[in-house]
């Protein structure tokens, strides 16, 4: 759907909620709007961004063996730890391999205990996956945490200690949580609610591994989100 000039700026700021980085802006629009330019607009969208460009420094590059991608969503996971944060509490995040859905959950505690209860509350949406690969962290390597995943019926996998590459996709991850959170202290905005933001762009837009958005392989089903989809365009210009 071709956007007229006066929607483009908009279009632009609804694409660009959640920070994403040049390749994925242009992923997200290309996958619901269309007008001429557009990836030149959208490079100069993340460019012109002050929150991206304070914290633009590229990763630095992992040399790693490549897993081997399951054939079906929550059958491998891989869980981490991102904190302390200034504000004292630490993000669990718990990323699925096949569509590289992302989820995170805010803690104030991180004992096994209460790793144990907030992986419960993500479970009981999503189910219990098959494997879960975990750093060494005393939670994720605990005799409690091993005893809760042999009665889910999840295989635990701790990563080798002083390799934690060997988690390499949660390990990535990461890195752009900490930047977003690194954007929000820089804008003096609600941390918590641009995390909120940050999910549901990563999640809705196709990820350059797969090709597709992370809820579309996971759910079977794009994310409604501010960015209209283009049946949303098309039914309000027939209407």
């Amino acid at each position: 759907m071709v956007i007229p000039t006066k929607l483009r700026k908009q279009m632009l700021a609804a694409a660009h909620k959640g920070h994403p980085g040049i390749v994925n802006m242009k992923a997200r629009l290309r996958t619901k709007v269309w007008w001429p330019k557009i990836d030149k607009d959208a490079e100069t969208t993340v460019k012109s961004c002050r929150g991206c460009t304070l914290v633009s420094a590229p990763n630095p590059p992992v040399t790693m063996k490549r897993r081997e991608l399951p054939s079906k969503a929550w059958v491998d996971t891989a869980v981490d730890f991102l904190g302390p944060l200034p504000s004292g509490d630490h993000l669990l995040v718990i990323i699925d391999y096949y569509s590289r859905y992302k989820d995170i959950e805010i803690m104030k505690s991180i004992s096994t205990q209460d790793t144990i209860k907030v992986l419960k509350k993500i479970f009981s949406r999503a189910g219990n996956p098959a494997s879960i690969t975990a750093d060494n962290g005393r939670q994720l390597c605990s005799q409690e945490f091993k005893t809760f995943c042999t009665d889910q019926g999840i295989t635990l996998f701790n990563t080798i200690p002083y390799w934690p590459q060997q988690n390499g996709e949660v390990e990535r991850q990461n890195r752009d949580n900490l930047k977003r959170l690194q954007i929000s202290q820089c804008e003096k905005s609600d941390w918590k609610d641009d995390l909120l933001k940050y999910l549901m762009m990563y999640n809705s837009t196709p990820h350059p591994s797969t090709g597709k958005s992370p809820s579309d392989l996971f759910y079977g089903r794009q994310f409604r989100e501010k960015l209209p989809f283009l049946t949303d365009l098309e039914n309000s210009y027939d209407d």
